[in-house]
């Protein structure tokens, strides 16, 4: 199976993805969603690249031929 996304690509939507639940547990806990950057910011990134650096090392990113 061939990646479709580019390494970037994949962190980039992988942060979104944290972005998107960091803010999920912010309004659950109460915080007013107009108050929330829709932003992904720094440390989504960070963690998405961690994720990624994760697959790398356990063979599944990019994926085997």
């Amino acid at each position: 199976m061939k990646n479709e996304l580019s390494r970037e690509q994949l962190v980039g939507r992988l942060a979104e993805v944290s972005h998107r639940t960091f803010m999920r547990h912010r309004i659950e806990g109460g915080q007013d969603p107009a108050s929330l950057s829709s932003e992904v910011h720094r440390h989504d990134r960070e963690r998405a690249e961690d994720i990624v650096q994760e697959l790398e090392r356990l063979g599944i990113w990019p994926a085997p031929l």
